[in-house]
């Protein structure tokens, strides 16, 4: 049965998309974050939560008070920066970006016996970008189709860095799958200090034969963070090819992930984080971040520098889509 229901979630205004597989719970208050994805066969909840964090509207556009765990979007870059790339216009993008800092709007709502779809849309730096994303929920299906379509609406074309920000609740020993063994991850400083590697790339063929075992979650209080970025996938042996990862919990039998084209989606970050580090005064959480995006860099600075942004050009629209499963 297929459910498209307003309801309340942390004393908020949410919605809800329901069929016999999957529970998808949204807060267009908060920066459209989905704040919870439950595996109904299982009642498995995928996505962590913070109970150091209350969930609340963004104050001073501080992403540590708003990192609770979720679904967050990341547009049009990461890390804090400016943004110089309009002629006479200087914007300041926040730390992870101008939408989870926003109530969007809800633009459309599809309901029919078949499929359930929800659009929502954000403004970003005084309607420069328009930002859609739609979710669909087709019956009996245990994937959520999620559809992107960004607008420039000046005159002038415009780079950025996109990343999905979804934060994963783990287990140690739950293991990390990508379909192609031969993908390649920059090396960051938290992951090249913790196991003092020197090598820039690490092929992803070797994270279970050699340090480090990156393809297994670690231990409890490992004290690892690390967020490490693919090279650019739409190339070589990554060229039009569907792009699988997939979080998998071998003693529960269960797992779920991301499918996406290397055509649309250039780009595949990972967010190790188990309990190594904090944004605030809080205990750093165990989480894993598993994030396609566009860009090779939180910093839109250097995914430029390396010609690896996304570009919208004047006047355009650019869309892509994504597939979230759970088995």
């Amino acid at each position: 049965m297929l459910n498209l229901t307003h309801c309340k979630a942390h004393g908020f205004e949410a919605i809800l998309l329901k069929n016999s597989e999957l529970a998808i719970t949204i807060i267009p208050q908060l920066g459209a974050k989905v704040i919870s994805i439950v595996s109904l066969k299982h009642n498995r909840e995928w996505l962590a939560h913070d109970k150091q964090i209350t969930l609340k509207p963004a104050k001073n556009n501080d992403f540590s008070e708003h990192d609770s765990g979720g679904w967050d979007e990341c547009f049009p870059g990461i890390s804090p920066q400016l943004y110089e790339h309009i002629p006479n216009k200087t914007h300041f993008s926040h730390d992870h970006g101008e939408l989870w800092c926003q109530t969007w709007q809800i633009t459309n709502t599809h309901i029919s016996d078949e499929e359930i779809r929800l659009s929502l849309q954000a403004e970003v730096f005084d309607s420069t970008f328009t930002f859609i994303r739609t979710f669909t929920l087709k019956k009996h299906s245990k994937r959520l189709l999620v559809d992107y379509h960004v607008k420039n609406n000046t005159t002038h074309n415009l780079p950025f860095v996109w990343s999905a920000h979804p934060i994963f609740a783990i287990k140690p020993e739950m293991r990390i799958l990508i379909n192609n063994k031969h993908m390649e991850f920059k090396v960051d400083e938290g992951l090249s200090h913790f196991y003092n590697v020197n090598s820039v790339f690490i092929n992803w063929s070797e994270c279970s034969t050699k340090v480090p075992p990156l393809n297994k979650v670690m231990p409890y209080n490992s004290g690892f963070a690390s967020k490490v970025f693919s090279k650019y996938l739409n190339t070589g042996t990554h060229k039009d090819q569907s792009i699988i990862v997939k979080l998998v919990d071998d003693k529960a039998q269960q797992s779920c992930g991301f499918e996406f084209s290397s055509t649309n989606i250039s780009h595949l970050g990972l967010w190790f984080n188990y309990n190594g580090w904090s944004a605030n005064e809080q205990l750093p959480p165990f989480v894993l971040g598993i994030e396609p995006c566009i860009g090779n860099s939180d910093s839109l600075h250097k995914a430029m520098a390396s010609e690896e942004e996304g570009l919208i050009k004047s006047n355009a629209h650019k869309s892509w889509h994504m597939s979230f499963f759970v088995n």
